[in-house]
C-alpha cells in the first residue's frame, strides 16, 4: 500500500498528504469533543488519524443518530477495554470530509431522543 502511495504522490505528495491527515484528525477531535458531555482523551498524547472520545451516553444510544445521517461513528472501544466506559476510537484521513465531521459533531451535541 505504501508503494501505491509513494508512486501516486511521490515523496513530496506523501508529506503533503500526512500533514493534511493530520490537520484533518485534529480538526475531527477539536469540533467533536466541544459538545457538552463529550470529553477528548488521552489528549496530551501524540497521534496521527486516529483519537478517543468519551461520552456521557453509551456508543450505541447515539451510534443510531449518527447513521440516520449515513455517519459511521466511532469504535466502541468498552469491549476491549472495560474500563474505557462509553469511550470510542475515531479516525479522520484524507477521504472524511469536513461537512461530515461538522455534521456528526452536531449530532454528538444534540440531546438524546427519548423514545
Amino acid at each position: 500500500m505504501a508503494t501505491i502511495f509513494l508512486t501516486v504522490y511521490g515523496k513530496e505528495g506523501i508529506r503533503e498528504l500526512a500533514e493534511h491527515n493530520l490537520a484533518k484528525a485534529h480538526y475531527a477531535a477539536s469540533a467533536l469533543s466541544a459538545g457538552a458531555g463529550v470529553k477528548l482523551l488521552f489528549g496530551a498524547s501524540p497521534r496521527f488519524h486516529e483519537f478517543v472520545l468519551q461520552t456521557e451516553e453509551s456508543a450505541a444510544q447515539w451510534t443510531q443518530r449518527l447513521l440516520d445521517e449515513k455517519i459511521v461513528g466511532g469504535l466502541d472501544l468498552s469491549r476491549w477495554y472495560p474500563e474505557l466506559k462509553n469511550a470510542t476510537l475515531w479516525c479522520a484521513t484524507e477521504v472524511t470530509a469536513r461537512e461530515t465531521i461538522d455534521q456528526a459533531a452536531k449530532v454528538l451535541a444534540a440531546a438524546p431522543v427519548e423514545a
